[in-house]
């Protein structure tokens, strides 16, 4: 009577082979990370020395952020200069009332970070370039609307519960934020995908 064969290493391929898989799924989230931390690196370097091109994303939040609270009626203004220290160096900022509540829209609060991040996972997404410059201007813009009308929500929060501003900015923002960054891209992430399996 013949003993059958044992299967081998077939289980071991197996798991080799879903590991592989993994890797190769997550590998692009990897990349953009890895590029997102050396854009963080350059712009903060920027920030605290030269401010070439890091003052670009406070500009465009303040000035944006004001566009958007004129046209849902809530009552916004910028006004002169407002400084802070960084390191051993004054930065300038152009302060901003909403809804009667004096803010001052710096680098943090610009939500650089998150415009970083979206164009890090963007570029390394397995979509074609036109694809990629399409979707992404319109996750960067949605994006920055976001961030904007939340600025904006922080500056009535600020006028009616004063109270709770620093919990609403410090905490529940940071975190809404992250969870808006994953949810944009993996929607669009997922009609990329569709869209490229319908087609092949």
């Amino acid at each position: 009577m013949n003993k059958p064969k044992p299967k081998g290493n077939s289980g071991l391929e197996k798991n080799s082979f879903d590991k592989k898989a993994l890797f190769n799924e997550l590998l692009p989230l990897i990349k953009a990370f890895a590029l997102w931390i050396i854009l963080v690196v350059i712009v903060a370097w920027d920030y605290t020395n030269k401010q070439w091109f890091s003052m670009i994303f406070v500009d465009f939040t303040t000035y944006l952020t004001y566009g958007l609270s004129k046209m849902m009626f809530i009552p916004a203004k910028i006004l002169g200069d407002g400084s802070g220290l960084v390191t051993t160096m004054v930065v300038n900022y152009k302060s901003i009332y909403v809804n009667n509540y004096p803010m001052i829209i710096e680098i943090e609060c610009s939500a650089y970070h998150a415009y970083i991040a979206m164009i890090a996972l963007v570029i390394f997404s397995r979509w074609n370039i036109k694809q990629k410059l399409a979707i992404g201007s319109i996750l960067f813009a949605t994006l920055a609307i976001i961030n904007s009308l939340r600025i904006i929500m922080l500056g009535v929060i600020g006028k009616i519960y004063p109270q709770i501003f620093d919990i609403m900015h410090d905490y529940v923002w940071n975190i809404l934020l992250v969870i808006v960054i994953w949810g944009l891209w993996e929607l669009a992430n997922k009609r990329m995908n569709k869209i490229s399996n319908q087609t092949t």
